[in-house]
């Protein structure tokens, strides 16, 4: 079978836990079958795993960084901007990128993905944006001295691979926290910033409040952006469908919906087509190993959300 989707393939990591018990995405040797079925393009992930004594190699660990500073945007939501080295940096100012944090002195279960609000590799910076939903994110938020944190990862996002690199246009839908890996976008230079021509921004700033979205966007051109109300039928007007909907038919318009899967559904229905949105799923090991991400495709192929690209 022909598969070359692993966001992880190729990269920090691999081959990785997978390639050990015989499920590696991408590699068919290690899955038990030949190399004639394979398509990959880099370097071979059999070879890579024969030369390190048939063992994954040197997973990601956890690193302690020092909190620099905690702005407080409401009650139940914190951004925590942390001293992390460049390195580090360099990898997490990717789209789609996300960690698991946790306060040091928790166990280790209590580890939740993050998306990477900001990386700032020149000052060695990290920004972490971090809502209030339960006793992870409570302990979390409790935190004032330093945090734990294990990454990089690389699939917040899905729908990357659909993305015109010459559109007329782009739509972006954001709500919320979720709205975070769009920073990225913006931060990634020539890399993202092809993918978002002549930008339209509709957002909700229910939850995260004024006062954050002009901190970290308060950069983009004021006419780009259209402050909606999603919950009183912002997203469902028929100014703002009828405008999705003309501009997807040129087929030249990249869309994302940075929100929940409740809206991410409706704005991908009403495009008719694949949008860039967050990846749904229960993401706890980002290693692929727990299977809390997974589900069965319509062939009965089973996908790890925090590894295949979807």
């Amino acid at each position: 079978m022909k598969n070359n989707g692993c966001i992880d393939a190729g990269r920090e990591g691999c081959p990785c836990a997978l390639a050990e018990y015989g499920k590696c995405l991408v590699c068919s040797k290690l899955r038990g079958g030949s190399c004639e079925d394979c398509n990959w393009q880099g370097s071979c992930i059999y070879t890579l795993y024969q030369q390190n004594a048939r063992k994954l190699v040197k997973a990601r660990q956890d690193k302690t960084y020092e909190i620099a500073e905690i702005k407080q945007y409401g009650e139940n939501f914190k951004v925590f901007v942390l001293k992390a080295d460049k390195g580090f940096c360099q990898k997490a100012q990717t789209a789609g990128a996300y960690v698991f944090v946790r306060a040091s002195e928790s166990e280790e279960w209590y580890g939740m993905p993050v998306s990477v609000l900001k990386a700032e590799p020149e000052k060695e910076r990290l920004h972490l944006g971090v809502s209030s939903c339960g006793p992870k994110s409570g302990s979390l938020l409790a935190a004032e001295k330093t945090l734990c944190v294990r990454g990089v990862y690389y699939n917040a996002l899905s729908g990357m691979g659909g993305l015109d690199a010459e559109p007329e246009g782009s739509l972006i839908y954001a709500k919320g926290i979720a709205m975070a890996p769009l920073r990225n976008f913006l931060d990634g230079g020539t890399r993202y910033s092809k993918w978002l021509k002549n930008m339209n921004l509709y957002v909700d700033l229910d939850k995260v409040g004024f006062d954050f979205f002009k901190d970290y966007f308060g950069d983009l051109p004021v006419d780009s952006i259209h402050v909606k109300d999603f919950a009183s039928g912002g997203l469902e007007s028929a100014e703002v469908l009828n405008n999705m909907e003309q501009m997807a038919q040129t087929g030249k318009i990249n869309i994302l919906s940075l929100t929940s899967p409740y809206y991410a559904d409706k704005v991908e229905t009403s495009a008719g087509k694949k949008i860039v949105r967050p990846t749904s799923g229960n993401m706890c090991c980002g290693e692929g190993v727990c299977g809390a991400c997974t589900y069965d495709d319509e062939t009965g192929k089973t996908i790890h959300r925090c590894k295949a690209r979807i």
